[in-house]
């Protein structure tokens, strides 16, 4: 164990686990600890989740942290972050109402399409991940849960609160919930109102640097904390995510996880909007972000892991091995759409398939065909940055995906651009960390906390060879995702 004192602990709520990280006040990583817990499908396209079991996975985290021998007295702050889009609805008691619909849930499609036409939404392209359909699916089909709903709060909110007993979340929630008046940097009350659900359950709006504390004095003494640590209110995952690499001309962050976003700073004033709305602006952080997402890169990995391996070898095993089928997996194709899409097609119905299969297929094909058909999503997001004009000279990946044996190769290889590999994976938390330090006063700036955690930077450079190969390829993944969405559209 290093001599170094704990000074920040970050918390990072995802979809199937929880992991607290701490640094020390230059921001180094001294240790990490992670719990984990899973979601319930009940039917096709639902996705729910147990608040209680996030809590219990953070419980999980800090004992860990404990008997590795760390004293957390130290520790001057703790920032949070978690998965977007989800909504946690509590009574007036605090408890959660189930169902804790999550971000990946589509059952609200309907709901989604009749908002969209309702309202002016920009600069949304409204999907069912945002919160808003879920909340209206509600009304519709729980209005008892409604009735009950005191307060609404995402998942970091939620912890945050357990840990301070306060109802709040940041300007990153009300965005990714459909619900900022962009203009004003302000709730839109009005959204909620029309669609039979009253306002006065949203929370106040914080700045993600801003103190969300005090610590409760019984949280102290059970996870051994100082009652004078400071706990910041934290930003939503995603947008936390993309401050992974440096902001640089013509460098492109992508957050690779369970979906994956890929975005771009607009530095110095500048100005780029898409037309077809394939593309949207975040006008928060120090500058504004540009940026798309694709739903299901790495948890289409995952999937294909599970089923084509059953676990009988780890992830790790089954990616290495799918490496050694030659590019373009002898003609197979897979379309990762396999929970709807997000940009370009913003559709809930859009669903993915394997295009191309034959008697010599083997699972590592088909392993390496989902890998290559997750790069492909990923450049297509690329190609419309290019449409508008935007110089693109890097990819900064970043996530858990950044470490998927060969996936940072073969996005090299299929966008014909460097990828830099920023410090591991640990960029949301690093992004807390620079939260903290500014909630702590150590740095009034944002970008100047960040850039104090960068590490050596790792790249890896495009295969010429491979150009002419993948440029054929990726025409014929745009042509087969186009057709795909509009048979599912019939």
């Amino acid at each position: 164990m290093t001599n170094a004192s704990p000074f920040v602990l970050a918390v990072d709520a995802g979809t199937s686990s929880l992991k607290v990280v701490l640094y020390d006040v230059a921001g180094n990583i001294l240790d990490s600890a992670v719990g984990r817990y899973g979601y319930q499908s009940p039917h096709p396209d639902w996705a729910e989740a147990d608040p209680e079991e996030w809590w219990a996975a953070f419980c999980a985290a800090m004992d860990e942290l404990r008997r590795n021998g760390w004293n957390l007295k130290d520790c001057r702050a703790l920032a949070v972050t978690g998965q977007m889009h989800t909504a946690v609805l509590l009574d007036e008691d605090g408890k959660p109402l189930p169902p804790t619909i999550l971000w990946l849930d589509r059952r609200a499609a309907q709901e989604t399409a009749e908002l969209q036409a309702r309202f002016n939404l920009l600069p949304y392209q409204l999907n069912s991940t945002y919160t808003l359909p879920k909340l209206f699916w509600l009304v519709r089909n729980r209005p008892e849960i409604i009735a009950q709903a005191r307060h609404l709060l995402w998942p970091k909110d939620y912890l945050r609160f357990r840990l301070t007993g306060r109802i709040l979340t940041d300007f990153t929630e009300a965005g990714g919930a459909a619900l900022l008046d962009w203009e004003r940097l302000a709730w839109a009350p009005e959204r909620l109102e029309r669609i039979g659900i009253d306002p006065g359950i949203l929370p106040p709006l914080c700045k993600p640097e801003d103190d969300g504390g005090p610590l409760l004095p019984e949280m102290a003494r059970r996870f051994g904390l100082s009652v004078d640590l400071k706990v910041v209110v934290g930003a939503g995952d995603v947008l936390a995510l993309i401050t992974g690499a440096p902001p640089a001309t013509g460098r492109v962050t992508c957050s690779f996880g369970s979906s994956s976003m890929v975005f771009y700073p607009l530095l110095e004033g500048q100005k780029v909007e898409d037309p077809q709305g394939r593309l949207y602006v975040y006008p928060l952080l120090p500058y504004p972000l540009l940026g798309g997402v694709s739903s299901t890169t790495g948890a289409a990995l995952h999937w294909a892991w599970q089923t084509l391996y059953s676990s009988e070898i780890s992830f790790d095993q089954a990616a290495t091995l799918a490496l050694e089928t030659p590019p373009g997996a002898g003609g197979l194709f897979f379309l990762p759409f396999l929970s709807g899409e997000r940009s370009p097609y913003w559709s809930d119905t859009l669903r993915g398939s394997f295009c191309g299969i034959s008697l010599t297929h083997t699972r590592e094909g088909m392993l390496r065909s989902v890998m290559e058909g997750v790069a492909f999503s990923l450049r297509a997001l690329l190609e419309i940055y290019r449409e508008l004009n935007i110089r693109l000279d890097e990819i900064a990946l970043a996530g858990g995906g950044a470490v998927t044996p060969g996936m940072p190769q073969i996005i090299s290889d299929v966008c014909q651009l460097p990828v830099g590999l920023y410090s591991g994976q640990e960029t949301v938390t690093r992004a807390l960390y620079a939260y903290a330090c500014m909630a702590l006063g150590q740095d009034a700036d944002f970008g100047a906390a960040l850039l104090r955690t960068f590490g050596s930077c790792e790249s890896v450079s495009p295969r010429l060879e491979l150009r002419e190969i993948y440029d054929r390829l990726f025409e014929r993944y745009q042509r087969l995702s186009d057709f795909t969405s509009r048979l599912f559209a019939e």
